[in-house]
């Protein structure tokens, strides 16, 4: 996730700001920051500028749109070519004229384009150094006074903080600026502004809004209203260049402003168009169908996938995206506001089945509180007016289900704080750290009755030592002096099955040049239909993560072969290898195993396949020989199934006369995906059947008081014996 600085300081004033400090911190404190990048924009001398006319050009291409353009700054009246597609007439737009420097260095010059004299630039966000968009021109709301200068509404520079999104992963406040401008403001210790929002009362003596929820525990709770009266309009400035700073680009203003406030509060929330949508149900979809979804996608759906409905059919892909027919378009002037909660499993579910991660979805999965429904809708509509909209509330703030309201209390010792933690903090400090986070603490006799704040889920804050971690993390593990625990010394407990696998581990990667990867523990069928394997009865996954990867896998080659498919164009010759569990189904229940399976592969400009299999060959001997399992024997394999398995090459590896694996070689001969000339030798060993001893006994002989000889023996045998046995 990005913050913007910028958007940071909208709800804290940190003295002496350093974004490499504040980055510390938060990595310190709350959660990972991976880089700190600062951003420069051109606003100097590039000025507010009001199309008043607009020419087609004919450039002799059909799909190639361009137009001349009088643009008016106020002082002067410029024309320019440009090939934005939302170029209009009374649009207010960011305009560089000749000589001006605009991103990435470029001189803005006046130049013929198609026999036209171009004077200056319509600036795209790109141009701006604003984004990545170069789509359209930049669209001002009509507030904007034409001919000032964009350096008097947006800072000229910005830094964006980089969030590992796996550490705020248990943190759904924090998927959004305001979670941590909270943050922030309790490890500076400084003032954090409320938010502003709308006054509900306003609007307490309307009619509610027809709502029901069918699935309860699908869609714990759900809040919307119906707002009349609106125009159509760009959004403010401010909130442009803000949603901009995080790769979001602006729309319209009822578009941008959910954006803004999923991004400020971390409350997804969707606009459906308001003369469409009369009532709302929520509920699954019941059968199996279609839906189409904003992006002018058909999906294919299953009964249990959440659909927002209203008396004619669904209109949203629940906590996902909206569906296209309710979509608001650019002269909707009614929407009806939705913002809900909805459980986290079914929406990771159908978001994974279907390929579509969106903002909302990803926010959704962590579990949003309940309390952020009616709060972003009161900011909506105070962002609405704030923008010179006048909206007409047609309903009260209908809500249905868990509203969040619900009070928790957690109690606890100050002194089971600091014994946990390991040093005295003073009680008063204590009780200072947690309000500073929206804690309401009291403390009485040594015993703190702490409140949690709405904002914080279940998920996050639910235990005692959840508060202790909150204050351990505001005072700073910096802070806190280490010191050995005293414990009784045992003795260790050896696992030998570990043991063994840190050997082979440690032989294959540092002796033998093998990278270690690891692969779900799944089958991917799409891969399966391309190498040609269907394997035989598997155990198969109640709640995949995709509709192709539903069975649990028998053997570990497939997915190796799949990274050499999606990796052998980097390099001309790798190593890898996995130790991981398979499964087999049994009459009871099943059968788990821990397998060990390498691959090498070299195309065969860089070496020879006999060279290739000798030096594998020679790895799984060197393995049975550190697990110290006996020699093994190589006889060819009898049992010819799988399509890496080529006959009179593919051998059994035998330990003490029983199958303990298998070692074989693939070309693009057996295996069409890979390219001509791949060579691939691979082993596949149950490590369960190296069996022997961790640490043998040491048997020391005398040394021989003769010197050694050798003798040479000829022997008749069978053609087919191999000669491991013989020997």
């Amino acid at each position: 996730m990005k913050l913007s600085l910028e958007w940071l300081k909208q709800y804290i004033e940190i003295p002496d700001c350093n974004p490499k400090e504040i980055a510390h911190m938060l990595t310190m404190a709350t959660a990972e920051v991976e880089d700190v990048k600062v951003v420069k924009r051109s606003v100097k001398d590039i000025v507010i500028g009001e199309i008043t006319a607009v020419e087609s050009i004919n450039t002799g291409d059909k799909d190639k749109i361009m137009n001349y353009v009088t643009v008016n700054t106020g002082s002067e009246t410029f024309k320019t070519v440009c090939g934005a597609p939302n170029v209009k007439i009374g649009m207010k737009s960011a305009f560089a004229e000749p000589g001006i420097n605009i991103a990435e260095g470029f001189v803005v010059k006046e130049q013929k384009v198609y026999d036209h004299k171009s004077q200056g630039i319509l600036c795209s966000p790109k141009e701006l150094g604003w984004g990545e968009s170069h789509i359209g021109i930049m669209a001002f709301s009509d507030d904007m006074v034409v001919g000032t200068e964009l350096v008097e509404h947006v800072p000229p520079e910005d830094h964006i903080i980089d969030i590992d999104n796996k550490t705020i992963t248990h943190r759904p406040d924090l998927w959004g600026h305001y979670g941590f401008a909270r943050e922030l403001a309790a490890l500076y210790g400084c003032e954090l502004k409320p938010l502003e929002v709308a006054n509900e009362s306003e609007w307490e003596k309307l009619d509610e809004f027809p709502l029901r929820i069918e699935d309860f525990e699908s869609c714990p709770g759900y809040c919307c209203l119906d707002i009349d009266g609106l125009k159509r309009a760009f959004s403010p400035l401010k909130i442009q260049y803000l949603l901009l700073s995080i790769g979001l680009r602006p729309i319209n203003l009822l578009v941008d402003l959910t954006n803004f406030i999923m991004c400020e509060l971390g409350q997804p929330m969707h606009a459906f168009d308001g003369e469409r949508v009369r009532d709302v149900i929520v509920k699954p979809f019941g059968s199996k169908g279609t839906f189409t979804t904003l992006d002018c996608i058909e999906r294919n759906m299953k009964p249990e996938d959440l659909m927002i409905c209203d008396n004619t059919g669904s209109i949203a892909l629940a906590g996902i995206m909206g569906g296209e027919e309710s979509e608001i378009k650019d002269d909707t002037s009614r929407i009806l506001l939705e913002s809900a909660n909805f459980n986290p499993a079914r929406i990771r579910r159908t978001s994974l089945r279907l390929g579509l991660r969106t903002d909302a979805s990803m926010r959704f999965e962590k579990g949003q509180p309940p309390y952020h429904m009616a709060l972003s809708i009161k900011r909506f509509v105070h962002l609405l007016r704030n923008a010179g909209q006048n909206p007409l509330i047609r309903s009260c703030l209908t809500s249905c289900g868990d509203k969040g309201e619900k009070e928790r209390i957690i109690n606890i010792k100050t002194e089971k704080i600091n014994n946990s933690i390991g040093i005295k903090i003073p009680d008063d400090r204590i009780v200072t750290i947690l309000q500073s986070l929206g804690f309401e603490s009291n403390l009485k006799n040594d015993e703190l009755t702490i409140k949690i704040p709405p904002y914080r889920s279940e998920r996050d804050i639910s235990i005692p030592n959840d508060i202790i971690e909150e204050v351990a993390r505001i005072y700073g593990y910096d802070n806190i002096t280490p010191s050995m625990p005293e414990v009784e010394m045992r003795p260790y407990n050896f696992n030998k099955q570990l043991i063994k696998q840190h050997k082979i581990r440690r032989f294959l990667s540092s002796a033998k040049g093998y990278n270690e990867v690891h692969t779900y523990s799944w089958y991917d069928d799409n891969w399966l239909k391309r190498i040609g394997y269907n394997p035989e009865e598997t155990l198969k996954i109640k709640n995949p993560t995709a509709d192709n990867n539903t069975r649990m896998r028998l053997e570990l080659l497939p997915n190796l072969l799949m990274l050499v498919e999606s990796n052998f164009a980097y390099k001309d010759r790798f190593f890898i290898y996995e130790i991981g569990n398979v499964h087999l189904p049994a009459k009871e229940g099943r059968d788990q195993f821990l397998n060990l399976t390498g691959l090498a592969y070299q195309s065969e400009k860089t070496g020879s396949l006999n060279d290739l299999f000798l030096s594998v060959k020679g790895t799984v001997e060197e393995i049975c020989a550190l697990t110290n399992a006996g020699v093994p024997v190589f006889s060819i394999s009898k049992s010819i199934s799988k399509p890496w398995q080529v006959p009179d090459a593919a051998m059994d590896v035998l330990l003490k006369g029983k199958i303990a694996g298998q070692i074989g070689y693939v070309t693009e001969k057996n295996i069409k995906v890979f390219d001509k000339g791949t060579l691939i030798v691979w082993f596949e060993i149950n490590v369960d059947e190296l069996t022997g001893p961790i640490y043998p006994s040491i048997d020391y002989e005398e040394i021989p008081i003769y010197p050694g000889s050798w003798m040479d023996f000829s022997i008749v045998a069978n053609k087919f014996s191999n000669y491991t046995a013989l020997e």
